[in-house]
């Protein structure tokens, strides 16, 4: 897995300050020389600017993590990884490279991660939907976010052993420059299923329990992750939970779960409108998708081929464009060394991606200038067993 890590990250010059030291510096990751151009979005442990490549002009999104801890440092490296595994698909962010540095190699003692992805400069799918105050985007186009994002999800399962998302929500849902759905953020992803049964002991169900507390949002929770004594199986079927929970939401335009009452989780106690004659098709699934038991649960394939009937129906191509007010990109090269096809070209006004995790005020300026081998095996090791 050492191969994720491209050359090391060097300083080359810098030609200014904005909102943080780290803008408007040049950079090399792997063989691409690239400028940071703007900060557009942080969190609690970093944060995300544009990156451009000075040779071709094309536009990436550079996540430069933090990491406090041997969790983050794992969480961090788990979604490099899965990034890595995953890349190709047309419906999952598309991953170039990455570099880090030790902390004993940084000014603030915490290592650091750089992550050069595609810049999805469609923007979050989140806050589209703010912006429409409450008005649902039509039938047809819930059924193609709803499809794409399944499509993707259908890659993460499809592996051997299956990659379990674990936060799946709208929130981790960006829009590419050709106006089609991305999935994002991987960092609480994993392929360990649990099977608690009468075995387990206390100590076993609560390590487990704080665990999925750390990795996954409260109202899109499925019920065997909330209480483990039912001893039903923690498995990818969770994820189908928390795309009903989506659906649900991309119809409704509010979470069936919105207040996270375990009860309410715990038992699907949900109300679709008794007044909705507009998105009926989808009132089954959502129904499917929401059964309390994960065995009764439908997997993603007949969650897509549900759908795609659907789609038939409603004469809706299935791969189109969710937002057709971006203008179209000519394809642009990928980064020498990439091993995938070129992504969406993203436009130069791209100003939205959605990031895991930073540390605010972190804007030392960032040199990697080597990896440190013993760290990282160690760390690959230990995330390799957990994943």
């Amino acid at each position: 897995m050492a191969e994720i890590f491209r050359s090391a990250l060097n300083y080359i010059s810098q030609t200014g300050k904005s909102e943080n030291d780290f803008v408007g510096q040049y950079v090399e990751l792997g063989p691409v020389q690239l400028r940071v151009r703007r900060v557009i979005a942080e969190g609690g442990y970093g944060f995300v600017f544009v990156a451009q490549d000075t040779s071709t002009g094309k536009e990436y999104a550079l996540k430069r993590l933090m990491a406090g801890d041997e969790a983050a440092n794992k969480s961090i490296l788990n979604e490099i990884t899965i990034l890595k595994r995953l890349r190709g698909h047309p419906n999952i962010v598309q991953f170039y490279s990455a570099a880090s540095l030790s902390e004993k190699e940084t000014d603030h003692g915490m290592s650091e991660y750089l992550i050069l992805t595609e810049l999805c400069s469609g923007g979050e799918l989140i806050k589209l939907m703010q912006e429409r105050y409450g008005q649902p985007y039509p039938p047809h186009q819930v059924l193609k976010m709803c499809y794409q994002t399944c499509r993707a999800v259908a890659h993460m399962h499809k592996q051997t052993p299956p990659v379990i998302h674990r936060d799946l929500k709208v929130e981790n849902l960006l829009i590419s420059a050709r106006g089609q759905i991305k999935l994002c953020d991987f960092g609480s992803s994993t392929t360990i299923q649990q099977f608690p049964d009468e075995s387990w002991t206390a100590l076993q169900r609560s390590l487990v329990e704080d665990e999925l507390q750390r990795n996954t949002t409260p109202m899109y929770r499925a019920p065997e992750m909330i209480d483990l004594y039912s001893n039903m199986p923690i498995t990818e079927k969770g994820d189908i939970w928390a795309l009903g929970c989506i659906l649900f939401f991309l119809c409704f335009m509010e979470h069936p779960f919105e207040d996270s009452a375990k009860l309410r989780i715990l038992n699907a106690k949900y109300t679709i409108p008794e007044n909705d004659t507009k998105y009926t098709v989808f009132h089954d699934l959502i129904r499917y998708m929401l059964q309390v038991n994960p065995v009764n649960r439908p997997d993603i394939r007949e969650v897509l081929t549900g759908l795609e009937a659907i789609a038939i129906a409603m004469d809706v191509d299935l791969k189109g464009r969710v937002r057709d007010d971006i203008p179209p990109t000519s394809g642009e090269r990928s980064p020498p060394g990439s091993t995938s096809g070129p992504p969406p070209a993203p436009s130069s006004s791209g100003n939205s991606v959605l990031l895991g995790g930073v540390v605010k005020g972190a804007n030392s300026l960032l040199v990697i200038s080597r990896i440190c081998p013993t760290k990282l095996c160690s760390l690959l090791q230990d995330m390799s067993r957990m994943t």
